[in-house]
């Protein structure tokens, strides 16, 4: 473990876990809008905090011929050079309540080039001014009009997502297997939720050990993402779905977090039902730590991700991808 993952830890410890816990027991029935709006101004500094000094030659365009479901989701390209041969279709975690775009433009960033594609980074509808599935409509929204629209290859696409994210990028690709478009080449997912009906025993082992989540505030947050929905509904938990028409599927997770098991079940349950579905277990990191800059075990996990992405997902041509630019794809 480096030292600069124990540096993270620690500081995450002392100040940002015990806010949330507090946020938690202060939230009052009918007032949990005022608890959202004091933590979103929080992240939203912090946001602003670590974007100071960034400075990147990758470039970021709004898409501005894609109003998603209701004209409320917004899109960013990354990296959108003619010269890219992927699609990454990135969904921010956040727990479907906050959303930090700085901290997402920053991985896009890096996550994009790394393995040659460029990202559509999905700003979608949150919770609670949006329940379920307003969320997960604006996601399969932009994979639809990824393929229908732009004429991207689906063999051409990755998703992948982190948290909440990776929860999204789950009920996406369940949301494809029941439409007529194809799957993408392969997901990834970091420290995915899979189960709402909070049947991970990780969730209750390693609340002392997580050094950022705390599994005080998940009722609340289940509640106001799907109010009365049963938690077993497989695309409420994705863990109870029939997952064998799955694409290729990598779960990073960390030993130590709330939402270890989630991950590592939803590996096993893929392995059972005969898909291919790789872990990636990391030593006492913290939560979804690959998108986080400075970090030598962010850089071994994207290392993970260009290995499996490149077994996987094919390195077309740039004329694959002539729907970037909004043009119509050529047969």
């Amino acid at each position: 473990m480096s030292w600069q993952i124990k540096l993270l830890n620690m500081t995450s410890r002392i100040f940002v876990k015990p806010f949330a816990k507090w946020a938690t027991r202060q939230s009052k029935p009918g007032q949990e809008q005022l608890t959202i709006d004091k933590l979103r101004r929080r992240m939203c500094r912090f946001d602003h905090f670590i974007m100071r000094k960034h400075r990147s030659t990758i470039p970021v365009d709004a898409v501005d011929d894609f109003d998603g479901v209701d004209g409320e989701a917004s899109y960013l390209w990354i990296n959108n050079s003619p010269d890219v041969t992927r699609t990454i279709l990135y969904l921010h975690g956040g727990g479907m309540i906050i959303h930090m775009p700085g901290l997402y433009q920053k991985w896009a960033q890096r996550f994009g080039p790394a393995v040659n594609a460029r990202v559509l980074l999905v700003d979608y509808r949150l919770v609670p001014e949006h329940p379920y599935p307003a969320p997960n409509d604006d996601c399969f929204a932009a994979y639809e009009w990824l393929v229908k629209e732009q004429g991207v290859n689906p063999d051409h696409i990755i998703i992948a997502g982190d948290s909440a994210g990776g929860y999204l990028t789950l009920a996406t690709l369940l949301r494809i297997g029941q439409s007529e478009l194809a799957n993408p080449a392969c997901a990834i997912v970091l420290s995915p939720l899979t189960d709402f009906s909070f049947g991970s025993p990780s969730l209750f082992a390693n609340e002392g050990k997580d050094p950022l989540l705390s599994n005080q505030s998940m009722p609340g947050v289940r509640n106001m993402i799907f109010g009365d929905h049963l938690c077993t509904d497989p695309m409420v938990s994705p863990i109870y779905a029939d997952l064998s028409g799955f694409p290729p599927l990598q779960v990073h997770v960390s030993s130590n977090e709330i939402l270890r098991d989630d991950g590592v079940r939803i590996v096993e349950r893929m392995k059972r039902q005969g898909g291919t579905s790789e872990l990636c277990e990391w030593y006492n990191t913290i939560h979804v730590h690959p998108i986080m800059n400075g970090l030598p075990e962010s850089e071994l996990a994207l290392q993970k991700m260009q290995a499996f992405i490149e077994r996987h997902c094919e390195n077309g041509s740039a004329g694959d991808l002539s729907g970037a630019t909004g043009a119509p794809a050529q047969d």
